[in-house]
């Protein structure tokens, strides 16, 4: 089996995230560990499928040189069990934002971290909804002030690692 690098996972797509956003690392650090993967569990780069929802980091299946599936809000995560239980020989990596996998999509997250799925979320948590410009985010601090929250939320965050422990 040849082996990988980064380049292998990199395809011709202009990057569109805007100028300095955390998004451009995330990509670079997930190009960079996929030929680790594959050379530590023998992996061929055919058994990458990469989904995401909807969002800013929702695009990360088009900067992919891999298997790629781009679902609808906050169906990621339906998605991406599905994939693994139909072919369980695939490594499925999900991007979702907090709020594609915390709000509209949150039930979702938590039955497929409770029944054990073998998938790799990656969770792009900015706190806020970014791409829609500034509404906030089910892990947005309390009493952050944004466009649908004037005078600061008052709900309490989600903990991301604490749900999923307590799943």
């Amino acid at each position: 089996m040849p082996v990988l690098t980064a380049k292998d996972f990199k395809n011709d797509q202009e990057v569109r995230w805007c100028p300095g956003c955390g998004d451009h690392a995330v990509l670079a650090a997930i190009q960079r560990t996929m030929p680790k993967v594959s050379e530590a569990l023998n992996y061929e780069k055919e058994r990458y499928v990469v989904v995401s929802g909807i969002g800013c980091s929702s695009r990360l299946p088009y900067y992919m040189d891999t298997y790629g599936f781009h679902s609808i809000h906050g169906r990621a995560t339906a998605i991406s069990t599905g994939i693994k239980v139909a072919n369980p020989r695939l490594t499925v990596w999900q991007a979702c934002g907090d709020g594609d996998a915390l709000a509209i999509g949150g039930n979702h997250f938590i039955h497929a971290i409770r029944r054990n799925i073998d998938i790799n979320v990656i969770l792009f948590n900015n706190q806020i909804y970014g791409l829609t410009k500034g509404q906030y985010s089910p892990t947005s601090k309390l009493g952050a002030i944004t466009k649908t929250s004037p005078y600061g939320t008052i709900e309490q965050p989600f903990n991301p690692g604490s749900l999923v422990l307590v799943s």
